[in-house]
């Protein structure tokens, strides 16, 4: 096996992402955004795309769940149990990844907000969203969505596989035949636990990061258009794109 490489990826494929990253850059420098405006632009975006990816997913298992419940080959005596039972694991799984993930965005709102406030929030408006997700979701939509919701136009170009990706699999899935099997089922539609767990906290973990840089660059006073770039190069560009691969072994 010869030394790995990085393949360049198809032009076509990333246009879209690096497009997001020139229109995220250009924006922010056209307005004069600062620092507090990239943290919690940065911040609403983890919150809207990686909560709608934690849905998507849900409602991939609830509909995979009603294609193989109303398929011919499930027992009609069990239909109602099996409605009961899926429709509550559903409801506790939508509940519990609400208050946790939730919790993580009003923890990094309540600790971002003593380096970098918004304005005239009051204190401690985020941290009481931390065991309430409505609570966090008025405060998002009234405090931050009103100055930063135009930022989830790049978010939903660069998340677009994640998002419509989701859609498309999900009508796939109505078209498949029960008599193919649950793990086949699952499988094709593309639902997964990797999905429900990892997909939505891979932003949470950039913000970690995030914040103990943005926490340097207040200490140094740095607050300039080099902190976006940076930035927004963790966040858009389409870095998964440049495949690590191996060379093919040499014939002797």
């Amino acid at each position: 096996m010869g030394p790995s490489r990085f393949t360049l990826p198809n032009p076509q494929t990333i246009l879209l992402d690096v497009a997001a990253f020139a229109v995220g850059l250009a924006s922010a420098r056209l307005l004069g955004w600062n620092t507090t405006d990239l943290v919690w632009s940065l911040w609403l975006g983890s919150l809207v795309v990686g909560y709608l990816s934690i849905l998507s997913v849900i409602a991939k298992g609830a509909y995979i769940g009603s294609v193989i419940v109303a398929g011919d080959g499930f027992p009609a005596q069990y239909r109602g149990r099996a409605i009961l039972i899926g429709s509550a694991v559903a409801l506790f799984v939508l509940a519990f990844f609400s208050l946790h993930f939730c919790a993580f965005h009003a923890v990094h709102a309540s600790f971002l907000s003593s380096f970098f406030p918004l304005g005239e929030v009051p204190k401690g408006a985020f941290i009481r969203g931390m065991f309430n997700p409505i609570g966090l979701w008025n405060d998002a939509l009234h405090y931050v969505a009103p100055k930063y919701g135009v930022f989830l136009i790049p978010v939903a170009i660069a998340e677009r596989r994640a998002l419509l990706g989701s859609i498309g699999t999900l009508i796939h899935a109505g078209r498949l035949r029960p008599q193919q099997g649950i793990v086949q089922l699952l499988k094709s539609s593309g639902a997964s636990a990797h999905g429900l767990f990892g997909r939505p906290y891979v932003n949470v973990f950039r913000m970690h990061l995030l914040i103990i840089f943005f926490a340097i660059c207040h200490v140094l006073k740095i607050d300039s258009f080099p902190v976006y770039v940076v930035v927004y190069s963790v966040y858009f560009f389409p870095w998964s794109a440049f495949k690590k691969t191996a060379d093919e072994p040499q014939a002797a």
